[in-house]
């Protein structure tokens, strides 16, 4: 450092007659002679501190592409707080009460139950989430233009999806008239269930229903469900099942089942068949709303968004050790094809 420039900015601060106000002058000679109090002050500014509420590993690598991709970087300025569930429903209560109580200035998450759960601890904190089942209908959102209150999102679930899901095993499964459903009771407030009923109900199709709580009952679930005459498994959606997708797509195979999901993860894994929406997507795009939420947006006033596009994939190796054939035109309208 020069000591011209130290004499110089002596004379500014102690001059008799100054141009500008002792503060600004003080200010200047702050930034030109670098000062450390000046990074302190500047590092001391806080970040916005976005809460992440996991049901299992404590990440959500697509939200962090999309925040990126706004600009927003965890560490620079931005700050992420997560809280896993620990893999359990119960969990969700107590993560979200402690990402209330750091705090933080926005509750992101990738389903609806974690979501169901934020709205029930906190009013005031913005929560962003996904939604699986019907918001309205919940409670969860005022309408969908309008949500109110303080939780907004996307939605990738509505009723027609079940009924199609249902069409597309038909056409796979030549004759089939009964399927086995993976159902879990603790998620039982959303409409999956009875809306598959219905669809099947409508579709001439006998249902063979299992309630599973627990990964370990799984297995006697879908041997169970084979044992009295289902020719397929339906997995609706849940929190616990889209971990188990590995799981339950290798005791489908083991019992000859074919098996339809409602995530991409499942055909991957080894499952038959899914029809979903993109979910990375979706969970990218919940960037958006975070973003829009840090600059001053309220989420009772951003609209719930529904997806346009919806994804086929089919896991052809499984077909082959199933010994089926899938039509060609099926295949045609597949968007994803795992060999």
């Amino acid at each position: 450092m020069s000591l011209s420039l130290v004499l110089w900015c002596r004379r500014e601060i102690e001059g008799s007659a100054p141009s500008a106000p002792l503060s600004m002058r003080v200010l200047v000679c702050l930034i030109a002679l670098g000062s450390p109090a000046l990074v302190v002050a500047q590092s001391a500014v806080p970040r916005p501190r976005i809460g992440l509420l996991t049901w299992g590993a404590c990440e959500m690598p697509d939200l962090i592409a999309g925040l990126r991709d706004l600009g927003r970087i965890p560490g620079k300025n931005i700050t992420i707080e997560c809280r896993s569930a620990g893999k359990q429903y119960e969990g969700l209560a107590t993560a979200t009460a402690e990402l209330v109580r750091l705090p933080v200035d926005v509750i992101v998450s990738e389903s609806q139950p974690a979501g169901h759960m934020a709205r029930s601890i906190t009013k005031t904190v913005p929560i962003v989430t996904i939604l699986s089942g019907d918001p309205v209908g919940s409670g969860l959102v005022q309408s969908l233009s309008k949500p109110g209150g303080n939780l907004t999102g996307l939605t990738y679930y509505a009723t027609e999806l079940t009924a199609k899901r249902l069409e597309l095993l038909q056409e796979v499964v030549a004759g089939i008239s009964s399927v086995g459903v993976l159902a879990n009771p603790v998620v039982s407030y959303l409409p999956f269930e009875e809306d598959t009923k219905q669809a099947a109900q409508a579709l001439g199709l006998a249902l063979v229903v299992r309630q599973v709580r627990e990964p370990g009952e799984l297995g006697e679930a879908i041997h169970q469900m084979k044992a009295e005459g289902a020719q397929a498994v339906f997995v609706l959606p849940d929190l616990m099942f889209a971990h188990e997708a590995k799981r339950i797509a290798d005791l489908a195979v083991a019992e000859r089942l074919p098996l339809m999901a409602w995530g991409g993860w499942f055909t991957e894994a080894g499952g038959l068949i899914a029809y979903s929406a993109d979910y990375a997507t979706l969970v990218r795009r919940l960037a958006v709303y975070v973003d829009k939420i840090l600059k001053g947006a309220q989420p009772g006033n951003l609209p719930v968004e529904q997806p346009d596009r919806f994804e086929l994939s089919v896991n052809l190796r499984t077909a082959r050790t199933l010994g089926l054939t899938i039509p060609p035109e099926f295949l045609a309208r597949a968007d994803k094809v795992v060999e």
